[in-house]
């Protein structure tokens, strides 16, 4: 995904209401959601491309963890 992808879903993201058991939402399993809510759209666009990739990694296997 690059950098315009990224913000593009992040504009267009759409937010459950579903919670796990432990009372947690399920938006925190999507990459997406939890880049939107950690970083500023302004720190996104100061990132480069090689950052954005890395991050998305990141954030990909710590959800996969959480599952």
């Amino acid at each position: 995904m690059t950098k315009e992808e990224l913000l593009k879903e992040i504009e267009s993201y759409k937010e459950t209401n579903n919670q796990n058991r432990m009372g947690c939402s399920e938006n925190w399993y999507s990459p997406v959601y939890a880049i939107k809510k950690t970083f500023t759209i302004e720190e996104l666009k100061e990132m480069t491309e090689k950052e954005i990739e890395n991050l998305i990694k990141l954030v990909a296997n710590i959800s996969d963890g959480l599952w």
